[in-house]
């Protein structure tokens, strides 16, 4: 078995496919195979199909992610405008959620719009273990935080030491996390979003595997729901999802 065998596998059971940067995703898998103390691809190959853990680890190395408080500041506002009139509840969706700045993010963004917190619900997944465990305490270093204002900062955040802060117990309770692949079966609770959000996750995807997400997206939306995405990412009109352009951005709205 080769590195591409592998990277085939992973594309099959995940649906990312690494089509650029080989030669770092290479020598990541080779560091962290050897430290395993596997001697080749064939061995480690071998070994991630029987042991469940083993390839959860490897998951989590190829899809660790950097990203931070208020990354898009546009498209939260643009949200909080398209819901601020919604007087029933609302629910959204952050696929993949990374280590939870964005689900937080948009949650901070609507209470600062003076939404009702008790008409808030948030579901985030990510296929990531790690990051999962990380979004679901709540810690976050100083360089996370440094798109927010100091006045946010103090409202939202309480500082442990001179490095790390923790979000508000109290807004925690209103982001539900799982660890969890978007082509995985949705449980339940995972239907009629108002909104998802699934920024820079396409761009990992072949077209085959985005037209796929596309449908899901449409699926779990509720009837006038809006998705937005990265500005990378490519959707195929496969669905009833309209683009709509505003603010210097844009959204998908289930029409």
């Amino acid at each position: 078995m080769s590195f591409h065998s592998l990277l085939d596998h992973f594309y099959t059971q995940t649906g990312i496919e690494f089509k650029d940067n080989r030669d770092i995703i290479d020598r990541k898998i080779r560091r962290f195979y050897e430290e395993k103390d596997f001697s080749d691809y064939h061995d480690f190959f071998s070994a991630i199909k029987e042991d469940k853990r083993l390839y959860q680890e490897l998951i989590n190395l190829l899809t660790t992610s950097e990203t931070y408080f208020y990354r898009e500041p546009v498209q939260l506002e643009l949200c909080i405008q398209l819901l601020s009139e919604k007087s029933s509840p609302i629910k959204i969706l952050s696929a993949p959620c990374a280590s939870g700045e964005e689900p937080y993010s948009l949650l901070i963004s609507m209470l600062e719009a003076n939404m009702d917190l008790s008409k808030i619900e948030i579901y985030a997944i990510d296929i990531n273990t790690e990051e999962i465990e990380k979004a679901k305490q709540g810690i976050f270093t100083h360089r996370r935080l440094h798109k927010l204002s100091q006045e946010l900062q103090d409202k939202y955040f309480q500082a442990l030491n001179q490095h790390e802060y923790q979000i508000l117990p109290t807004l925690q309770e209103h982001v539900h996390f799982k660890q969890m692949n978007i082509f995985d079966e949705f449980s339940c609770e995972f239907k009629n979003f108002d909104v998802i959000f699934s920024r820079n996750m396409l761009i990992y995807f072949d077209k085959n595997a985005q037209e796929q997400a596309e449908k899901i997206f449409y699926d779990k939306l509720i009837m006038g729901g809006v998705l937005f995405l990265g500005h990378a990412d490519k959707i195929h009109n496969v669905t009833g999802l309209q683009v709509h352009r505003q603010k210097g951005t844009h959204y998908y709205k289930k029409e």
